[in-house]
């Protein structure tokens, strides 16, 4: 081995750690903010939601608050858990936007949501028309999904999880009539 050649690229690794040292010392540093704020797509709290219509294709399910907890009017869902009522309706509240994909559109059959397949109803107290969510289809990713609330320009992403656990609650039936 060649002690020259030793020498010389170990001052060449100093000087270069001393350059980048001084230089980064005085970068700015990034702070850890987040760059987008989470916005959800029902803006009120899921206490104010007193009946609940979902409909996938042709199959539908009226969800209603009562006082000792949620009920479904098809017979077929008259065993499920609260817990699983209490489970739909915190993926229904915590629907989050991931993007605002277009505003004003006049075409929204690019986006399934021309005749859309599924929806989501949402009665609130004192309230005479529901909050209607309009379900599209799915993105070229297939990791989310178009949406649109009804009375809104907006066409907006969310994630499939809410179809999902609409499909899931809707294929649900009670241990009896399932056999």
């Amino acid at each position: 081995m060649n002690i020259k050649r030793l020498i010389f690229w170990a001052a060449l690794f100093c000087a270069l750690l001393g350059y980048v040292l001084v230089l980064q010392k005085d970068a700015p540093r990034k702070e850890n903010t987040p760059d987008a704020q989470l916005v959800k797509v029902f803006s009120f709290p899921a206490e104010s939601i007193e009946k609940i219509e979902l409909r996938i294709g042709t199959q539908t399910a009226k969800l209603v608050r009562k006082k000792t907890g949620w009920e479904s009017d098809s017979p077929a869902h008259t065993g499920i858990t609260q817990d699983t009522f209490e489970s739909l309706l915190s993926t229904i509240e915590g629907l989050i936007k991931i993007e605002v994909v277009s505003e004003g559109t006049k075409d929204l059959r690019q986006y399934g949501l021309e005749n859309p397949g599924s929806s989501i109803a949402l009665y609130r107290a004192g309230d005479v028309n529901p909050v209607i969510l309009d379900i599209g289809s799915d993105t070229p990713t297939g990791v989310s999904m178009y949406a649109m609330l009804q009375g809104s320009n907006e066409v907006i992403q969310v994630g499939t999880l809410l179809r999902f656990s609409i499909k899931s609650f809707l294929n649900m039936q009670t241990p009896a009539l399932s056999r």
